[in-house]
């Protein structure tokens, strides 16, 4: 790389770069490469970047991929379609019954026209309806795809890839079938499992309409298969819709209820002949009449009688009563007897009020005349006041009394003989009514017979009926499946569907193109993030370098990126740990891990960073003597440099030169004139550069890079500090790691890794969003 002019120009003032208040963070004493197991980067960005990275790859397999799709629809065999449609109808299946199904006591059924749709499906799926059809087409048309009167497209212009395949195919059928995977079936079996599997018979939701579809490869041979499977579909269904037999069935059932209701009308008026029977219903009114007169004079007879009983009694209540003799003359008189003791009453009464008015009542006179008072009295009561004389004769009422008992003993006697009389005849006249009960229940039970004959003689009718109209229905096939759309003759092929096979191997291309691409990107052993550095190595990447598209001649901008990330790294080295004992200056060393990483591109840059941004007294030593690209790069190929310096062949002032355009002090490899190598040791080397590192404040030692074999790589362990170059995407995880793991277990204090020449695959509007932050 020639460092242009521009580039090393001081420019007029450059400010201090902001200092860092936190320091790096510690690294780990154990890095991450020693737990065993590699990790890649894991971030959305990295992912995503990969079909950007590989995108010549996924291209080139979607061109491949578009290539075999057109090579597959050249030779993909050709494939015809025929569809036809049914509708099911509400019809006779929808809302009746089968006759046979109606003779006997019957459960209320609802049934659907979804019930009628999902059986005919059944019907239409059924292997019965494939076998007939195989039969009817013939087992050779169903296995070859096309009729016997057409040759085929197969028979006029052979497909040699199609013929090469098909032989294959029945090379290894009979391989198989001698091995005894496969079996021996016959051609009508293989026609049936082919046609099954060719045929698509479905129903769209909520419809009645059902579809039947065909593929072949012909298109005449799938509309033959369409219209045999209709055909013997509507057979089938007209069979499934009726029970067969089921009209001579009815006709014989019919004939032998009108012969059976003939026998008992027949019975009937043979019964009523011998039994001297007019009506049942005149007998039973004439017996009722006399039936109703009897126990009406019973009832009458039997209310005189107990009249006649009631007024005897009372007759001889009345003449047990009454006196056999009556007064016939009376001549009354006073009672002497009464008067006397009237006439002591009333002396007893003047005594008592004549004692009252001089005594009390307690007094014992007073209460003696009272009592004897009260006696005269009660004898003057029952005596009576007058005297009769009476003379007597026979009493006539009595004598009334005694003829009208005899008068009604005589009307009981006809009263009991006329209610015997009576009850004889109601006897006689029950004995007749049992007699026409009886009559009356054989002529109702022939009756109720008659009744069931004639019910079933109209129902066989009935059926018979029906079926002779389901019978017509079947000879003239008239069903409620109508066939609105017929099997079609369909010339474009079905499939291959050209547009999808392309778009599958397309898609596939580049399905194959994105695997492929994240296989290669997994399998690289090549670091290409900062993730994968991290992840691989235990140690932060402290600075991210972008390659740019012209390093011999950098643009403004990309000059002041570089810039800004020396600055960084000048503030890293800062801020490391300083070596105990360490006055001033401070060594670090830029190595790579491979030869072009950018080490020395990174170590010119930041010494003029250094000088120049940083105002720091800075020292480039050139220690790589087999590239010395610091020498060419400022131009010092002509001066002594470190080897002469180890040597002795030069002192340390001659061997320190002053870039001519930034103010830093450098150190080359050699003279032009030298052709050798730096043979001393790493311990030789540090004490040589010992006298410029107490004189400035920041050694920068250009190293080899680590996969050389070279003497000054070991100088690494004796700075103060390393910064690793790894180059992106050609660097190897497994070279850095064994490098890293060298520097770990010497000590040597590692700033941290330089991820250079690292490349954004995405597209700005996409990083954006998955990485704004860069």
């Amino acid at each position: 790389m020639q460092w242009s002019k521009q580039s090393l120009e001081t420019p007029p003032h450059y400010g201090l770069i902001e200092d860092r208040t936190t320091a790096l963070a510690p690294i780990p004493s154990t890095p991450v490469w020693a737990d065993g197991g590699v990790r890649r980067g894991n971030s959305l960005a990295s992912y995503l970047e990969i079909p950007f990275m590989h995108k010549r790859l996924i291209v080139i397999c979607a061109l491949l991929g578009a290539i075999l799709g057109w090579v597959a629809i050249l030779v993909w065999p050709r494939s015809y379609e025929s569809q036809a449609k049914l509708i099911v109808r509400v019809g006779r299946e929808s809302v009746a019954l089968d006759p046979t199904a109606t003779t006997s006591a019957t459960l209320m059924l609802q049934k659907t026209q979804e019930d009628e749709v999902i059986s005919a499906l059944e019907i239409l799926g059924s292997r019965h309806v494939a076998e007939v059809v195989a039969t009817k087409l013939g087992p050779s048309a169903i296995i070859n795809g096309t009729l016997p009167n057409e040759g085929g497209p197969s028979a006029e212009s052979p497909n040699p890839l199609v013929a090469l395949a098909k032989g294959g195919v029945d090379l290894l059928g009979e391989v198989l079938l001698k091995v005894g995977i496969k079996d021996e079936i016959s051609d009508q079996e293989f026609a049936v499992m082919r046609l099954q599997s060719t045929l698509s018979i479905y129903s769209p939701k909520k419809s009645t309409v059902i579809a039947i579809e065909a593929t072949s490869k012909t298109p005449e041979m799938a509309q033959a298969i369409v219209d045999c499977v209709t055909e013997t579909f509507m057979e089938e269904h007209m069979k499934a819709s009726r029970t067969n037999g089921s009209l001579a069935f009815f006709e014989t059932q019919t004939d032998d209820a009108q012969r059976q209701l003939n026998e008992l009308v027949d019975a009937r008026a043979k019964y009523m002949q011998e039994r001297e029977l007019v009506s049942i219903e005149a007998g039973r009114e004439l017996l009722q009449q006399r039936t109703t007169g009897l126990d009406r004079d019973l009832v009458v007879a039997g209310g005189e009688l107990e009249q006649a009983k009631s007024e005897i009694e009372d007759l001889v209540d009345k003449v047990a009563g009454t006196d056999d003799e009556i007064v016939a003359s009376k001549l009354e008189g006073s009672d002497s007897t009464w008067s006397g003791m009237r006439q002591q009453i009333y002396e007893l009464e003047l005594t008592e009020q004549s004692l009252a008015a001089n005594h009390t009542d307690t007094h014992p006179k007073l209460k003696q005349i009272r009592k004897q008072l009260v006696g005269a009295r009660e004898i003057l009561a029952k005596l009576d006041s007058a005297r009769v004389d009476e003379s007597t004769t026979p009493n006539p009422v009595k004598i009334a009394l005694h003829q009208e008992l005899q008068r009604q003993e005589t009307r009981v006697v006809g009263l009991n003989s006329m209610i015997a009389t009576k009850s004889a005849q109601k006897d006689e006249l029950q004995k007749q009514i049992d007699k026409l009960l009886e009559d009356e229940r054989v002529l109702i039970q022939i009756d109720r017979n008659i009744r069931v004959k004639e019910t079933s003689l109209q129902m066989m009718l009935g059926k018979l009926e029906e079926a002779r109209v389901i019978e017509g229905l079947q000879q003239q096939k008239i069903s409620n499946i109508h066939i609105f759309q017929p099997a079609a003759l369909v010339e474009r092929a079905s499939r291959p569907n050209k547009k999808v096979l392309a778009a599958g191997f397309l898609f596939f291309g580049l399905l194959s193109g994105f695997a492929l691409s994240f296989i290669r990107q997994g399998a690289s052993p090549s670091l290409r993030t900062s993730e994968d550095i991290e992840n691989v190595l235990g140690y932060p990447v402290v600075s991210n370098i972008p390659a740019f598209s012209r390093m011999d001649s950098p643009r403004l901008k990309e000059q002041n990126l570089y810039r800004q990330k020396c600055q960084a790294l000048i503030a890293e080295i800062l801020l490391s740990r300083r070596q105990p004992n360490q006055n001033r200056g401070r060594s670090v060393g830029i190595i790579g891990i491979d030869p072009g990483a950018g080490a020395s591109t990174l170590a010119a840059n930041l010494a003029v960073a250094s000088g120049v941004d940083c105002r720091l007294k800075t020292v480039l030593v050139d220690a790589d003597a087999r590239e010395r690209s610091i020498s060419r790069l400022f131009g010092l190929n002509g001066t002594p440099g470190l080897i002469e310096l180890i040597g002795g062949d030069a002192s340390h002032d001659e061997c320190l030169q002053r870039a001519k355009n930034a103010p830093i002090d450098l150190v080359a490899s050699a003279a032009d004139t030298c052709e050798g190598f730096l043979a001393a040791g790493p311990l030789e080397i540090t004490q040589a550069l010992r006298a410029y590192l107490e004189d400035c404040d920041l050694l920068i030692v250009d190293l080899p890079a680590a996969s050389q074999p070279d003497q000054a790589v070991a100088l690494a362990q004796h700075l103060d500090c390393v910064l690793v170059v790894v180059e992106s995407e050609k660097t190897h995880g497994d070279a850095a790691e064994r490098f890293i793991r060298r520097l770990s277990e010497s000590d040597t204090k590692v700033v941290g890794v330089v991820l250079n020449k690292t490349r954004n695959y995405l597209p700005t509007w996409v990083r954006r969003f998955v990485a704004p932050q860069d």
